[in-house]
């Protein structure tokens, strides 16, 4: 079986392909589409996912670890339990392990490999993250595609949609995405450009809901839930206004029920009150559509469909802008929570069968860059080798020459972003790449250089000098990532983990 993961900041789900040819999705053990993001320690090897470990966080928060998707790509400590630290990839592959061992129990086949999706705006530290996650959550890793070309893949597979423009707005848990796409008369699909954001989604929806309460009872309670005695209790109202928003895409009002001492408040939030305290976050997203529409040179008018994906895409004030902005109804026919993992699974299907109807020529969302000196300031500088949108996979070569007779090494520093300047980019690795010591390679020996960039949008690096036929591609230590040393051992310790 070949599994679709949407690896999402606050729920993660799985599909894969029936008998029949049908994309299906997984239930996991509680009999959910859905599984919670929320990792619960039971103790040193013991680790629960789900529902469970979400609702455990209410009486004790310190054993629980949730939104991890916003940690990847950082070299953080997330948790030390007996003198071993937890990164944020080990965390994450807990979460891939169970939806893993529930598509298998719940199909009654191995998972021969998985297809996990991303926000198209992840940097090349947070995908490598991830495909760390997959490597110690002992999984075979066929690729990573993004969030909204998975869900438009989804689209084209269901409803046969040919020479058609899309946008796909992806408004999940805690990460937003916006892509243009176009499908041609055979059904291809071919990313135009593509934006996001971080720190962006329904877990902010529901912080200005916990916001509107804690203001509550600290007006008219004196009490401050924030303080560490009223810990369970705020605990307890991030679940109560999660439930109100979902009540408040349906009804009009709905009423938050919080006992803290005391006091036993029922607290009214309007539909009206609960859109002003999210307009904020919608401007943000709305930002990021222009700029994308933009970099594409399409008008809103000239998309034939708006497609929404990502649970908090269901609120009813995100769809009435979007008509506004488009002048169309957003369409979602598929569910929401559902089309990334379909799209995965149909990706995965197409890797591992090395055939498909439909072919995917997706973009890198950064640009990919050198540093170097200036020529007029002496300072450094940043080069882009590689622009933003530009079709991948891809690879552009640099030629350098030697400056010393049989010289040992190249040294390079690999950048992604926009700027020019060397200070508002991100540093991949600073990177030595060594020459051959046996060979005689004379000063002004041309060595050239290609920076290139996979499907899954990983950076890759091969050096070539020409006169000697010499060819190398050379791993990357990246700063921001565990060291493939590091990933390995983790991998074999982790296999002892009881994860459920």
């Amino acid at each position: 079986m070949i599994l679709g993961i949407d690896l999402g900041t606050t729920y993660s789900v799985g599909a894969y392909k029936d008998t029949s040819g049908h994309i299906q999705i997984i239930r996991n053990s509680d009999g959910e589409a859905l599984t919670p993001s929320v990792v619960l320690f039971e103790d040193s090897k013991d680790v629960v996912v789900g529902e469970c470990a979400k609702e455990t966080a209410v009486i004790r928060p310190s054993d629980v670890i949730s939104v991890v998707k916003n940690h990847m790509g950082k070299k953080e400590v997330l948790k030390n339990l007996d003198g071993r630290d937890y990164t944020p990839e080990m965390i994450s592959s807990f979460i891939i392990r169970k939806v893993v061992t529930d598509a298998e129990k719940y199909v009654g086949e191995s998972v021969e490999g998985v297809v996990i999706t991303v926000p198209a705006y992840f940097s090349d530290a947070q995908r490598k993250a991830t495909q760390d996650a997959a490597s110690i959550a002992g999984v075979k890793l066929l690729g990573i595609i993004n969030e909204p070309t998975a869900a438009a893949l989804a689209y084209v597979n269901e409803y046969g949609i040919k020479n058609e423009t899309l946008l796909v707005y992806d408004l999940g848990g805690g990460t937003f995405d916006v892509t243009a796409l176009s499908v041609d008369l055979e059904g291809n699909v071919r990313v135009i450009s593509t934006g996001g954001l971080s720190n962006t989604g329904g877990r902010f929806f529901d912080q200005s809901i916990v916001d509107y309460v804690v203001g509550y009872f600290d007006k008219n309670c004196g009490i401050d839930l924030e303080d560490d005695e009223y810990e369970a209790e705020l605990q307890e109202l991030y679940l109560k206004a999660e439930t109100a928003k979902k009540q408040l895409s349906a009804k009009q009002f709905t009423d938050i029920q919080i006992r803290v001492d005391s006091h036993r408040e029922s607290i009214r939030i309007s539909r009206d009150q609960f859109e002003e305290m999210i307009s904020k976050v919608y401007l943000k997203t709305e930002g990021k559509i222009r700029a994308t529409l933009a970099a594409s040179e399409l008008a809103p008018e000239e998309f034939d469909r708006i497609i929404l994906i990502g649970g908090s895409s269901r609120i009813p004030y995100i769809s009435k802008n979007l008509k506004t902005l488009f002048g169309k109804e957003a369409v979602s026919n598929i569910n929401p929570d559902e089309a990334v993992a379909i799209g995965a699974a149909i990706y995965g299907e197409s890797i591992a069968e090395d055939n498909s109807k439909t072919s995917i020529i997706d973009v890198n969302s950064h640009s990919i860059g050198i540093a170097v000196t200036s020529r007029e300031t002496g300072e450094r500088e940043n080069e882009i080798v590689i622009k933003k949108d530009s079709a991948l996979p891809i690879e552009v070569s640099q030629n350098y020459r030697t400056i010393v007779n049989n010289q040992g090494c190249i040294d390079i520093t690999i950048t992604e972003g926009e700027s020019k300047q060397i200070s508002d980019v991100s540093i991949i690795a600073d990177y030595s790449l060594f020459l051959p010591k046996d060979r005689d390679i004379p000063s002004g020996t041309q060595v050239v250089v290609t920076i290139g960039m996979d499907k899954s949008q990983l950076v890759y690096i091969k050096v070539t000098i020409p006169s000697i036929e010499f060819e190398k591609q050379y791993v990357i230590n990246r700063t921001a990532n565990m060291s493939e040393e590091d990933v390995e051992r983790v991998t074999g310790i982790m296999r002892d983990y009881l994860v459920s």
